[in-house]
């Protein structure tokens, strides 16, 4: 009795230790330069999270790049501090699921006590790596008219997906004759 009580308990709680199991190479990452364009080395930048207030921080190296890796997606407000500049900050970054998003900042001589704020608008072009990708909400997921939610059919939505003709949904693995952002079908990875 004791021993099903246990397995029922471990069950019940494996669901929350589950996202440690996802992939995520969602980063933040840039570049903090003076008004000259010298990079600088030594600041101090974070990023927080809008929705939630998760902090999370990083230093520029000596080129004056900076990577905040491994975070949840979610919108960020970023700021970098440097001693002898002006603090920079940047306001509602989107940063999607599985994307390296770039944020540059140029700072400006003055106190720690000035700061200079730039709202986002648009979300940044991703020039960090060559990964093209679509993300559908829940809710658009769950308002599509698709038989049986065959998550190839829900791939396919995708404005960068074809399907070609030998297509099969079934097979080891499915969808081998999927073509994404012009790619050859051999060039898939589905997971």
């Amino acid at each position: 009795m004791k021993k099903a009580l246990v397995c029922s308990l471990i069950l019940l709680l494996s669901p929350l230790f589950l996202g440690a199991q996802i992939s995520n190479n969602t980063s933040l990452v840039g570049t903090v330069l003076d008004p000259t364009g010298g990079a600088v080395s030594g600041a101090k930048v974070t990023a927080i999270e809008q929705a939630t207030n998760v902090r999370y921080s990083a230093t520029t190296n000596g080129d004056g790049y900076y990577a905040i890796t491994f975070i949840k997606s979610g919108t960020y407000n970023i700021t970098v501090e440097q001693t002898g500049f002006k603090k920079a900050i940047t306001l509602g970054v989107p940063v999607a699921v599985d994307v390296v998003v770039r944020t540059d900042f140029n700072l400006n001589v003055g106190s720690v006590a000035e700061e200079v704020t730039v709202s986002a608008s648009t979300p940044p072009i991703s020039t960090d790596d060559a990964n093209l990708g679509e993300t559908f909400a829940t809710r658009q997921v769950n308002e599509l008219p698709i038989n049986g939610r065959n998550a190839l059919e829900i791939a396919a939505l995708a404005s960068n997906v074809t399907v070609g003709v030998k297509t099969s949904y079934s097979g080891n693995p499915p969808g081998m004759d999927f073509n994404g952002a012009g790619q050859r079908e051999t060039q898939n990875s589905i997971t």
